[in-house]
């Protein structure tokens, strides 16, 4: 039997797969990934994600390029009866703190193509396609995947740590001892992608119609797409669903014809709200839908499996590392489970507005809406367990991003400093306060140390100096009443402080966290 030795072997090559490679191989790491099909699959699934996703996906794509591939939504997300009474307006039209457009628009093949050419560009990344993961065992010190080439050949890959990104039937899940948190959410929905031939303005952009004659999503594909989603009534099988006739008898009254729309793709999808209940086992860890499962009606199902991507990518480096023992994954379950379910419990919210076919309820619900009677909708997560300063305001909250001039360059603040840990002062050069076990602990996971500055000294230029273009960092700063910020390398705020002379007891207590972790264990 043939053998490899890599150091993360991954199950799957979907987006989540595709961006985790992609930041481990930017360290340098042995990674192989497995994936059973033989081509990437070509036609639409996720349609949206948001700022906080844009800025993760900046990590390993160019800015240009998410721009090029993406539709930014530009009003309200607009929920309304069967009489076309509006019930509930999202603004989506806000730019977020993550230097990007809070909600964008695509076309998962587009993406997913850009990913590929991320992930293969890392000379220590390999991608096997058809190679389908059949085995699985784990030791103390490795885990060893077996997997099937398209020529029936077995090949065993030992490896430090496996992830299963292989989706809702996770094979990597179905080999380790697990339970489920099930919310009892289950709907059937017939998803419809277009492609218009026909210049159309669709206002607004996004839609959903809470009809219990039929509720239907009308929301845009991305550049040049249309999707529309149409849930199945009581009575009504997949198999009636399911039909190219049908999808078509279904867009009629929206005036989609064959005359003036491709039919791209019809397909059932049952929506489901559900987690595993520990997503790391020993050197087994899950990320994405062979995680978690929400329905989409906030359009957080990929958006949350790149932050899964995004949040293990940085521990997996420290414990690959040396500098960390691998306690430290367990710090993912412990802060993606809590932010994960609320994500999931905002999309019920929505979910349990539209998923309503009794006419009697639908009234009742109406009523609800138009008397403000209905509990509001829940705010949007953020971090609130794990590595964090429990005594910031801001801890756990997205960091800021906008655009810089640094080192003679203009750009992103990502673009030009990059993206591990960052310590931001507006006021000095934040080492000033630290001490040198500070500076030098920070030094060692990777830290930068910037101060932003609102003018450009010409004499700094080739120093930790960021100069402010827009004035949108001395805003945020102003608007935060903070001197000083310590942000991981998921982009969230470890912790700050409103007087810079204070910082050093934020970076006291990260120390006093990570000491749990740092220098007991060196790299298996």
């Amino acid at each position: 039997m043939k053998k490899e030795n890599v150091d993360v072997a991954i199950v799957g090559y979907g987006p989540v797969s595709k961006l985790l490679a992609t930041l481990l191989g930017q360290k340098g790491w042995k990674v192989g990934v497995y994936e059973r099909f033989q081509t990437s699959y070509p036609l639409p699934r996720a349609v949206h994600f948001d700022d906080e996703t844009a800025r993760i996906l900046q990590s390993v794509l160019p800015a240009s390029e998410i721009d090029r591939i993406t539709q930014v939504a530009d009003d309200f997300y607009e929920w309304c009866n069967g009489e076309r009474q509006n019930l509930l307006k999202l603004d989506f039209s806000s730019f977020g703190a993550s230097g990007w457009p809070g909600h964008m628009f695509f076309n998962q093949p587009e993406l997913e193509n850009l990913l590929d050419a991320a992930c293969c560009n890392q000379p220590t990344v390999n991608v096997n396609l058809g190679h389908e993961a059949i085995g699985l065992t784990e030791f103390d010190d490795n885990v060893e995947l077996i997997v099937k080439n398209q020529q029936g050949e077995e090949i065993q890959i030992t490896a430090k740590y496996i992830v299963g990104c292989d989706g809702a039937n996770s094979f990597v899940r179905k080999n380790i001892e697990h339970t489920i948190t099930d919310l009892g959410f289950a709907a059937d929905w017939l998803v419809v992608d277009i492609i218009p031939q026909v210049e159309r303005e669709w206002k607004p952009m996004n839609l959903q119609v809470c009809d219990p004659a039929r509720p239907t999503t009308v929301v845009s594909g991305g550049p040049g797409r249309r999707r529309w989603e149409f849930m199945a009534l009581p009575g009504e099988t997949k198999e009636d669903l399911n039909k190219e006739e049908m999808a078509w008898k279904l867009l009629e009254p929206w005036d989609i014809t064959p005359a003036n729309s491709v039919l791209e793709r019809h397909a059932i999808y049952t929506f489901k709200a559900q987690w595993v209940d520990e997503w790391r086992k020993g050197r087994v860890i899950l990320a994405g839908d062979a995680a978690h499962l929400t329905p989409p009606f906030m359009g957080q199902g990929m958006c949350a499996g790149l932050r899964d991507a995004k949040n293990l990518a940085w521990k997996l480096d420290l414990v690959l590392k040396g500098l960390a023992n691998d306690n430290l994954l367990d710090t993912y379950t412990k802060e993606r489970i809590p932010h994960n379910r609320d994500v999931v419990e905002a999309a019920l919210f929505l979910g349990n507005v539209i998923c309503v076919t009794d006419p009697e309820a639908a009234a009742k619900r109406d009523e609800a809406f138009f008397t403000g009677s209905v509990p509001p909708m829940p705010e949007f997560p953020f971090l609130t367990d794990g590595i964090l300063y429990q005594q910031g305001k801001y801890t756990g909250k997205l960091s800021f991003q906008s655009q810089v001039k640094y080192q003679g360059k203009e750009g992103l603040f990502d673009d030009l400093v990059g993206d591990g840990w960052i310590v931001m002062s507006p006021i000095d050069d934040p080492r000033k306060v630290l001490s040198e076990e500070q500076i030098s602990f920070l030094e060692n996971i990777g830290a930068k140390f910037i101060q932003v500055s609102e003018s450009s000294d010409t004499t700094q230029e080739s120093s930790n100096l960021v100069v402010d273009v827009d004035g949108n960092y001395k805003q945020y700063f102003i608007e935060t009443g903070l001197e000083a910020v310590l942000v991981r390398p998921d982009f969230y705020i470890f912790g700050g402080t409103e007087v810079l002379a204070e910082f050093p007891l934020v970076v006291d207590n990260l120390v006093k966290q990570m000491d749990q972790f740092i220098n007991t264990a060196t790299a298996r």
